[in-house]
């Protein structure tokens, strides 16, 4: 495994797998810099629309449109060569608040990538799931990771704040939420996912839980891939993260 060379299946480069202590997230592409979930994340894709894993540097499919949810630079590069694509954001152009999409996305795309997301999005976290259901087409296909394992339940971390704000406070990071009765919570010993300061966590989720929001909110023939595929350095380090696919 670790030393093992294998083709990148996003920019078709040869590659030595010699991940970091960030099995998942570390670059082990030398070419692109891609990493084992921006790997999963495009063997769904092409395996899912295509009923086999490519490579995507060789694809050519204006027909089939599909969005990210503020994916990987190096990923949406090369979905954007190979479909019709576009990265979408929360805070800037082409904007999308997966929690309630704008009449301009609803059922416009075949499929979403949605990495590593709903885990900052506010609660109710049901809302992000039916946004995502939303803008699919019928038959549409969502990629969705998020930090999750086996645990018995998905836990919220500020389960009674709805709307806050991150604070730099004497050196110390606090998050200050108001509650739906008014009220204010302070909370201290935040988990941040890009640095401190950048996007905090507000849940860790339970990996039944994602697939019952995913029904409820209308998915069908949901998978949570486990599988190796080693020709394409996609080693799963571990049975936390792993990518789930839905249809609509």
């Amino acid at each position: 495994m670790i030393g093992s060379s294998f083709l990148c299946n996003i920019c078709g480069s040869s590659a030595i797998f010699d991940p970091g202590e960030n099995w998942r997230e570390d670059a082990t592409c030398q070419t692109c810099n891609s990493s084992v979930r921006s790997r999963q994340m495009a063997h769904c894709i092409t395996s899912n629309i295509l009923g086999r894993s490519v490579i995507l540097s060789g694809l050519d499919l204006p027909h089939v449109q599909g969005i990210g949810l503020s994916d990987n630079s190096n990923l949406a590069h090369y979905l954007t060569r190979a479909f019709s694509y576009q990265n979408t954001y929360y805070h800037q152009e082409p904007l999308l608040d997966i929690c309630r999409p704008s009449s301009r996305w609803i059922e416009s795309v075949d499929f979403l990538l949605s990495s590593d997301v709903f885990e900052h999005v506010p609660s109710p976290v049901e809302k992000a799931f039916e946004g995502a259901c939303k803008v699919l087409r019928p038959g549409g296909l969502l990629v969705l990771t998020v930090p999750c394992d086996a645990r018995a339940q998905t836990t919220e971390h500020f389960p009674n704040v709805r709307n806050f704000r991150i604070l730099d406070f004497e050196s110390e990071w606090l998050l200050l939420g108001k509650t739906p009765e008014g009220a204010f919570e302070v909370h201290r010993d935040l988990i941040f996912h890009g640095g401190p300061g950048t996007t905090v966590e507000l849940r860790f989720f339970s990996e039944n839980h994602v697939i019952k929001l995913l029904e409820d909110a209308g998915f069908h023939d949901i998978r949570v891939h486990k599988e190796s595929v080693p020709e394409f350095g996609i080693f799963p380090p571990h049975h936390e993260g792993l990518p789930i696919t839905a249809r609509k």
